[in-house]
């Protein structure tokens, strides 16, 4: 790799070649490719250009100011396999390891997103979460490390507990320890974090001066 960054018309031709391989072995998997309305196509066209190298995330983010110089200095190149492509990395590098196949974790998230939305029982749910706790991970019939000897049982929890609890999209598989611990406080994602407060019992039972700062940011926005 050497010191000089390559030229636009280069990393052009470079994502010109990365956007007929997603044509032909990635569209039909679901990942994204960026287009030129991103920074992400420089990110793209760099891994291309050095396939098979490691480049440090400063030196992509250097070719996207070489191009738009507004940008960032940080770029953040480790998104691009959130959108499907085979990155790998550490400490700051990145690499574009097989531009012919979608990423597995991209793959087995989709499979179970797919099979989420097409459960027709809780059997159906519990399988697309790999039997798994969405919260916490454990596994259905095994010792839960947390209890000791206690088996995990999946229940149906709420991920609102406001909203249509007959959905199996607003039902997520808990063991039974999350499913008691967390009862209606929590609206949680469709990975089982928590993502917001739905009832006043995780405010009553803060420490006074985290209510105060719930009291402080809820005046200033109902005043």
């Amino acid at each position: 790799m050497t010191d000089s960054l390559p030229t636009r018309a280069a990393l052009e031709q470079a994502y010109d070649d990365i956007a007929r391989i997603h044509r032909t072995h990635l569209a039909q998997h679901g990942v994204r490719l960026p287009d030129k309305n991103s920074y992400k196509w420089v990110w793209l066209a760099m891994l291309h250009y050095y396939e098979g190298e490691s480049v440090h995330k400063n030196r992509i983010s250097d070719a996207v100011r070489s191009i738009y110089p507004e940008a960032a200095r940080d770029q953040q190149v480790r998104h691009l396999k959130r959108d499907g492509w085979n990155i790998e990395g550490a400490r700051g590098y990145h690499s574009l390891s097989n531009p012919y196949q979608p990423s597995a974790d991209f793959v087995n998230e989709r499979a179970r997103r797919q099979g989420r939305l097409s459960a027709e029982t809780f059997d159906d749910l519990k399988t697309s979460f790999g039997n798994r706790c969405a919260t916490c991970g454990a596994v259905e019939g095994e010792p839960d490390p947390r209890y000791g000897a206690d088996l995990a049982q999946l229940q149906q929890g709420h991920q609102d507990p406001d909203a249509d609890s007959a959905s199996f999209s607003n039902i997520i598989p808990q063991c039974q320890f999350c499913n008691r611990t967390y009862l209606r406080d929590f609206v949680f994602d469709d990975r089982g974090r928590v993502r917001a407060v739905a009832d006043t019992g995780p405010v009553r039972r803060a420490r006074l001066s985290v209510q105060r700062k719930i009291w402080d940011y809820l005046r200033h926005k109902f005043e």
